[in-house]
C-alpha cells in the first residue's frame, strides 16, 4: 500500500513537470514569433519610406512669348516638393535648373536644362502639351523629380569603418578611386530641336506711296516658323482710292510680292522684307492715253504684335516702311494741240503700309 502511493505520487510528479515544460515551450515559441513579427515590421517601415535625396539646386523658370500668364517658379516649386516629399531647391547652390516655356502655336513647350556652376549643360529634356500650363509644370514636376529619385546623391555618404586589409586587392591591380561628381543629374543628350511649324494669315491692308493716294487691299502669307524665328512669302494686291490724278481719271492697282524674315521676341516682332510687283495705270478715257504698267522694287522693315487667339489662331497688326528703289511712273506727252495737258506722275521714293490680319499655325 505503501509503494503504491509513492508510485503515484512520483507519477503525478513527473506529468506537473512535462506540463510546466510544455507550458515554457509555448511561451518561448510566443517570444520568438512576436520578435520575428516586429522584426518584419520594422523592416517594412524602414523601406517604405526612403530618405529623400540630398539634392541642392537653384530653380529657374522662364516665361517666353504666350506664356506671361502661366504660374510662377512658386507653383513649380512646390509641386516638386509635394510629390519628392523633401525640398531640393537652394538660392544659393551652384547648379542652376533653368525651365523655359513658351507657347508654340497650339502647343505649350517646356525646354529643361541643368547647368553647372562653369555653366556647362549636365542634363537637358523638353516636351509639350496642348492641355494648359498647370499640366504642363505638373509633368515638368514629374520629369524633374524622376531625375531626382534616379541620380546619384551630391553629398558624399559618411565614412564608415576602413574595411579589412586581407579584403582589398593587390595594390597593382587596385584602381585609383573616382572623385565624387558635382553634378545631380547624369549627363544626357540635349533637348531635340523644335519642329518647323507652318503658317498662313490672311489680312487687310492700307497703302501709301506706291499708288497715287492711299490705296486698301489684302494680303495673303505663307511661311514656316521654328521657335522665335520665322520666314514667309506675301503676295498682296492694292487699289487706289485716288480716282482722279492731275485732271486726268485714272484707275490705279498695285500688285507685289515680298519675301519676310522675322524675329519675335514676347508679342512684339520685327521684319526685314525685300518687295516687287507691279502697278497698272488704266486711263477712263482711252483717247487721251492708253494702259500701261511699270515694274517697282524696294526693300523694308517691318514692326508689329501678336496675340494669340483661341487654340492655333492668333491676330496680328503691323506697321511698314519701304525705301522703293526702282517707282513706277505715268506720263502723258502732247502731239498736238487737241491732247490735253502733259500728265506726269511718280510713286513716292518712301512707301509705306499698315496691315491687320489673323495666322493659323500648324
Amino acid at each position: 500500500m505503501s509503494r503504491h502511493r509513492d508510485g503515484w505520487r512520483l507519477g503525478t510528479r513527473q506529468v506537473r513537470c512535462a506540463g510546466e515544460a510544455l507550458e515554457d515551450a509555448r511561451r518561448a515559441a510566443r517570444a520568438a514569433v512576436g520578435a520575428a513579427v516586429m522584426g518584419l515590421l520594422c523592416a517594412a517601415e524602414a523601406h517604405a519610406a526612403p530618405e529623400p535625396p540630398r539634392a541642392a539646386v537653384r530653380l529657374e523658370l522662364v516665361r517666353r512669348a504666350g506664356a506671361e500668364g502661366c504660374p510662377d517658379e512658386g507653383f513649380l516649386s512646390a509641386e516638386v516638393v509635394r510629390r519628392l516629399g523633401a525640398d531640393p531647391f537652394r538660392d544659393d547652390a551652384p547648379e542652376v535648373l533653368t525651365v523655359s516655356i513658351a507657347r508654340e502655336g497650339p502647343e505649350l513647350t517646356a525646354s529643361l536644362a541643368l547647368r553647372d556652376r562653369e555653366g556647362e549643360t549636365q542634363w537637358a529634356d523638353g516636351f509639350g502639351t496642348s492641355l494648359g500650363c498647370e499640366e504642363l509644370l505638373s509633368g515638368v514636376a514629374l520629369a524633374i523629380v524622376a531625375q531626382l529619385l534616379g541620380a546619384p546623391e551630391r553629398a558624399p555618404p559618411d565614412p564608415g569603418p576602413a574595411p579589412p586589409a586581407t579584403a582589398l586587392p593587390p595594390p597593382s591591380r587596385r584602381a585609383a578611386p573616382e572623385p565624387p561628381r558635382p553634378a545631380l543629374l547624369p549627363p544626357s543628350p540635349s533637348a531635340p530641336p523644335e519642329r518647323l511649324r507652318l503658317e498662313a494669315g490672311l489680312g487687310a491692308t492700307l497703302g501709301l506711296g506706291i499708288t497715287p493716294g492711299a490705296a486698301a487691299g489684302m494680303t495673303l502669307a505663307v511661311g514656316v516658323r521654328r521657335s522665335d524665328w520665322s520666314v514667309a512669302l506675301e503676295g498682296r494686291g492694292l487699289v487706289s482710292l485716288a480716282r482722279e490724278v492731275e485732271g486726268t481719271l485714272l484707275d490705279t492697282t498695285a500688285f507685289t510680292a515680298a519675301a519676310l524674315a522675322c524675329y519675335r521676341g514676347g508679342p512684339v516682332f520685327g521684319c526685314g522684307l525685300a518687295t516687287v510687283g507691279a502697278v497698272r495705270f488704266t486711263p477712263r478715257d482711252p483717247w487721251t492715253m492708253s494702259p500701261r504698267s511699270d515694274a517697282l522694287f524696294g526693300f523694308g522693315a517691318r514692326l508689329g504684335a501678336e496675340w494669340p487667339l483661341a487654340g492655333r489662331w492668333s491676330a496680328r497688326a503691323y506697321a511698314e516702311a519701304t525705301w522703293i528703289v526702282n517707282e513706277a511712273v505715268v506720263m502723258r506727252v502732247a502731239h498736238d494741240s487737241a491732247t490735253p495737258a502733259p500728265l506726269y506722275w511718280t510713286s513716292s521714293p518712301l512707301g509705306a503700309a499698315f496691315g491687320l490680319g489673323v495666322t493659323a499655325t500648324y
